[in-house]
């Protein structure tokens, strides 16, 4: 730039030094924002072929003569080729590539670097396309897979939605239904209208809202206070218990203190169905920040190992709803020595 041997004119080298920093600092700006602009590009192009056809009077001679290429406005020829190879798509690129050579020919003659500027129009673009390529692949790689991602926990909700149902259904209509065929409640049985109602109560509940969101599933609420409207609750149909409670107060996700109290209640439900007594005792403890809850009884006992496959109660409604918000359940017991079963939570 400091060239002003002749044929250069200080005056033109001067005006055009300011011009193309003013227009690299407007470019630099733009190009910055995250919106295409086309016209800037092709703008870059023209400013370009100007410096290119107006060598004669920013050039030294003996820089003219050169064919290295090694003047400011061959600088700016090589950027203007590369800069339009990665801003514009094909044809229109290498179009301007082959425009600013033949714009530098007829500047300064057909030397080497007009050639070189050619070529390295075709290398850029090459580069480009393989560029190009290659992020088409990426996004459709990326797509593919968040597309799986979504599609597995559509699933996985669905699932979750499904088992929440049936253990419902599990816990008061299939009961009901078990007590009716085991002759615990009769045809005449003031119980059975009772709970009927109270099962399509909650058939008509999950009907009317079959895929309930859970935008409070992460809220804290009170386990103790859950727990003693269990432990309060009138079991239609079956015998009354004697319950011992002692659990502090305590707040934990909601989806957790549900998946608890529910638990809760089918073990309770099955102390009064099969223990063959009518007490029990709930207590809870803190476990780091989370909880272990137990129920135990002093009944007739069972052997854990010879439910049959078919028998849900503590495998799905207790086990099941404890894996389902990351917790875990055991129920101890042997035959004439009582029941514990322990539901057990950690963040």
């Amino acid at each position: 730039m400091v060239g002003f041997a002749p044929p250069a004119r200080s005056v033109w080298v001067a005006v055009a030094v300011v011009g193309l920093l003013v227009w690299s600092g407007l470019f630099t700006v733009l190009t910055l924002r995250p919106e295409p602009r086309p016209w800037l590009y092709a703008g870059d192009v023209a400013v370009v072929l100007v410096l290119c056809l107006a060598q004669g009077s920013l050039v030294p001679a003996e820089v003219l003569g050169a064919s290295a290429g090694s003047g400011w406005i061959d600088m700016v020829a090589r950027t203007g080729v590369f800069i339009a190879q990665f801003m514009l798509r094909q044809p229109l690129a290498m179009g301007a590539a082959i425009a600013i050579a033949a714009a530098h020919a007829m500047g300064a003659g057909v030397r080497d670097a007009s050639v070189v500027l050619v070529l390295q129009g075709l290398l850029a673009a090459a580069v480009v396309v393989l560029l190009r390529h290659g992020a088409r692949r990426a996004d459709l790689a990326l797509s593919e897979e968040a597309s799986a991602r979504a599609s597995a926990r559509a699933r996985s909700a669905a699932r979750t939605d499904e088992l929440d149902q049936q253990r419902l259904l599990h816990d008061t209509v299939l009961a009901t239904l078990t007590m009716v065929g085991t002759g615990s409640i009769t045809r005449d049985s003031a119980a059975l209208p009772e709970r009927a109602a109270a099962d399509l109560a909650i058939i008509a509940d999950l009907r009317a809202h079959p895929g309930v969101a859970r935008d409070v599933a992460r809220a804290p609420a009170p386990l103790d206070v859950a727990l003693r409207t269990v432990v309060l609750t009138h079991r239609v149909g079956l015998p009354p218990l004697e319950i011992e409670f002692d659990v502090p107060p305590l707040d934990l996700p909601h989806e957790v203190v549900e998946a608890v109290s529910l638990g809760v209640a089918e073990a309770l439900a099955n102390v009064a169905r099969h223990a063959n007594t009518r007490a029990a005792r709930v207590t809870a403890r803190r476990v780091g920040e989370g909880v272990a809850v137990e129920v135990c009884d002093s009944g007739r006992g069972f052997d854990p190992a010879a439910v049959p496959s078919h028998r849900r109660g503590l495998r799905e409604s207790v086990h099941g709803r404890m894996r389902a918000v990351g917790g875990s359940a055991r129920a101890a017991s042997s035959p004439g020595a009582g029941t514990r079963v322990v539901l057990r939570w950690e963040p």
